[in-house]
């Protein structure tokens, strides 16, 4: 039988550069099923005329949506072999995804570290998000424990990278065209605006409108789609 084991701890070199399978054509199919599964309360990513009327061309895509394609695709390469999900750092949504739009997933290896035990290493990886016109959408920065194939194997060099703990502002993109200056704040169902908020307030949500059992459901559907589309192709 023929089958893909993934990738072991001593696979991965600092600097190597994973080009995940498959891309995947998103459309408003991910949109419903996402709104549907976790029900969206934003009106830039429910409504085509709402974002055309802040500056967009339509709806883009829900930023954890997006995410959770653009992750998927890095899971058999990178974590198909792991234990533990350790962490995320400097993530960062830099164009919207719209639907009809073509992600892929690229990764590189940024840092190695094998643990005490020799039977298991951390391996660090920025991971992009690339559209049909190799525009980077997102990027960002997880760290998986990872087996080890042959536990006698040598350990690599460590290399743990220097991350940031908090993004700066300038490290943040605005989509092009956003403009909220005629902001509905009827349709949006929200009068607040940035500064309306301070830090250490208190905000009381009246309606829950997701759970545990809902966001493993989601978890899975998208691991679902991801898995089957890939052995399809």
């Amino acid at each position: 039988m023929k089958t893909n084991p993934g990738l072991f701890f001593e696979d991965y070199r600092v600097g190597q550069v994973i080009d995940h399978a498959v891309p995947r054509t998103v459309g408003t199919g991910e949109r419903a099923l996402y709104h549907a599964l976790y029900p969206a309360r934003h009106a830039l990513y429910s409504s085509d005329e709402f974002a055309r009327q802040s500056g967009l061309p339509a709806s883009p895509l829900d930023d954890l949506a997006a995410f959770h394609v653009v992750f998927g695709k890095s899971v058999p390469d990178i974590s198909i072999n792991a234990i533990a999900n350790l962490g995320y750092a400097e993530g960062r949504w830099l164009k919207p995804v719209y639907a009809g739009d073509t992600l892929r997933s690229v990764s590189e290896v940024i840092g190695l570290k094998q643990n005490s035990s020799g039977k298991t290493g951390v391996v660090y990886v920025r991971t992009s998000g690339i559209n049909q016109n190799d525009e980077p959408v997102m990027q960002f920065v997880r760290w998986v424990m990872v087996r080890k194939r042959d536990d006698t194997a040598p350990a690599p060099e460590t290399v743990v990278p220097d991350l940031k703990g908090t993004l700066h502002i300038s490290d943040l993109v605005i989509p092009d065209g956003l403009d909220f200056t005629n902001y509905d704040t009827t349709m949006s169902g929200e009068p607040h605006r940035w500064g309306d908020y301070e830090i250490g307030e208190n905000i009381f949500t009246k309606l829950v409108l997701s759970n545990k059992n809902q966001k493993m459901l989601t978890i899975r559907c998208y691991t679902f789609l991801n898995n089957k589309l890939t052995a399809a192709s």
